[in-house]
């Protein structure tokens, strides 16, 4: 059974921040996880939204404080806390409130199957 100690987990620095790609370490396809580490005041490029590949989105705040916006929509979340964006034609982002941050993000388009999650991070990955 894969386990994956986030703390240890190495990160990939790219212009959409600090990810962590969980897919291969875990061994799952059917979805895509990653988790992000920021801190307040970090600049990365993440609003966007999910039109081209249908993807619903979840994210689940594991450390930290974070604020994100859901089309007109803003909310804080601490850890344990769950934001969703159900329709992929919103425009989304996010950010930290408190150093440390880490949010697990978890999308899948409707009807499911591989579709390569995650895979976008070591593409964007800074050297």
């Amino acid at each position: 059974m894969p386990v994956v100690d986030l703390n240890a987990h190495p990160t990939v620095k790219t212009a959409y921040g600090r990810w962590q790609p969980l897919n291969e370490p875990l061994g799952v396809a059917g979805f895509g996880i990653s988790a992000i580490v920021c801190d307040p005041g970090e600049e990365f490029d993440i609003e966007h939204d999910e039109t081209d590949s249908g993807q619903q989105e979840a994210y689940v705040v594991v450390a930290g404080r974070a604020t994100f916006r859901i089309g007109s929509e803003q909310v804080e979340a601490g850890p344990g806390q769950v934001v969703s964006a159900p329709d992929p034609a919103t425009v989304r982002s996010y950010g930290a409130l408190e150093p440390g941050t880490r949010i697990v993000c978890i999308g899948a388009a409707a009807g499911g199957g591989d579709q390569g999650y995650g895979n976008w991070i070591g593409d964007a990955a800074e050297s």
